[in-house]
């Protein structure tokens, strides 16, 4: 993966913490990182597995965030 920083692109990373929710809906427990730019969700049977899941998904969140615009492949 390359990063912007290391080629010396300026590149729209955001470097505030993304906001994170977790809300129940028909079909589970729907767990949303986003910030300005970008989102990540993911549904969980039940609260507490998407709590488990926060770190996790902060870390694919942030890896998703720093990549070079226009290089983003669905994951």
């Amino acid at each position: 993966m390359a990063l912007a920083s290391r080629r010396g692109m300026s590149a729209d990373v955001c470097t505030n913490r993304p906001n994170c929710s977790i809300a129940q809906t028909e079909k589970g427990w729907l767990l949303v990182i986003q910030n300005e730019q970008c989102s990540v969700m993911q549904l969980f049977r039940s609260a507490s597995s998407a709590r488990l899941a926060v770190d996790r998904m902060m870390e694919f969140f942030e890896m998703m965030s720093v990549q070079v615009p226009g290089s983003r492949r669905a994951a």
